[in-house]
């Protein structure tokens, strides 16, 4: 992994979680665009999400996700990319296939489940409750990452968009995910990864990564942290993207 602290680049590229859309990023883009210090910013829709839920795909692997990603860039740019959650995932694999011209990663609480190091009893006992019932399983993931104090409203939000999502195109996803282990794109990668966490990274998830990320936690957060402290959240995220600078207050 490089330690260049300049990771200024062509274009800024965000990547929704699982079950997610472009648009959770839309207050971000906002707060992105009034930094003139910052290049184009671009959310990218994942297929079988959003608004590209019908999306002709067939290869629903993370790696599979981050070569449509890739595909979606001009080429020859040079890219920082951002991902929440299992967005994270994908743009970890993405910065591996773009090689040089990837020049910072940026996860938000990618690692919240402590891929490459669930074995097999505990992958089946995450994955199957979403095949017997998506939606209640949803409902109970929302209300197992999201802090007491975010208002009702919002979280009834957050499960009402992630249940939504079509289980055919969700499940094959999730089957993947869980099965993924971040170590071959870590080897590859030669740009700076920060990561933006809640407070709730498990301490196996905090050791593999500790080689290649540089993580701090906003805290007071949990999983969501662009709709739980949203402000604090765009703060943290444009010291990152301007010039890879730590954010005041962090712990």
């Amino acid at each position: 992994m490089s330690s260049s602290p300049h990771p200024t680049a062509d274009l800024i590229v965000l990547i929704h979680g699982w079950s997610c859309r472009a648009s959770d990023w839309d207050a971000t883009l906002s707060a992105l665009a009034s930094s003139a210090a910052l290049p184009k910013c671009l959310a990218i829709e994942l297929p079988g999400h959003g608004q590209h839920e019908h999306l002709p795909w067939s290869d629903w692997s993370i790696a599979g996700l981050a070569r449509f990603v890739v595909d979606q860039l001009p080429e020859s740019a040079t890219i920082q990319l951002v991902g929440h959650s299992m967005g994270g995932c994908v743009a970890l694999e993405a910065a591996a296939q773009l090689g040089e011209r990837a020049r910072q990663v940026i996860l938000v609480d990618t690692f919240s489940l402590p891929y490459g190091d669930m074995d097999t009893a505990t992958i089946d006992s995450i994955e199957t409750p979403f095949r017997e019932d998506f939606v209640a399983a949803m409902a109970y993931l929302v209300d197992n990452t999201t802090p007491s104090t975010l208002d009702s409203h919002t979280r009834d939000w957050i499960k009402t968009r992630m249940s939504g999502a079509a289980p055919e195109k969700m499940l094959p996803i999730w089957h993947n995910l869980l099965r993924w282990s971040p170590d071959s794109a870590f080897s590859r990668i030669q740009c700076p990864i920060h990561a933006i966490n809640g407070e709730h990274i498990a301490p196996a998830a905090q050791d593999r990564c500790a080689p290649f990320v540089k993580a701090r936690v906003l805290a007071g957060c949990h999983h969501f942290l662009q709709f739980e402290q949203p402000e604090r959240f765009r703060q943290a995220l444009l010291a990152l993207l301007n010039e890879g600078q730590t954010p005041p207050g962090w712990q």
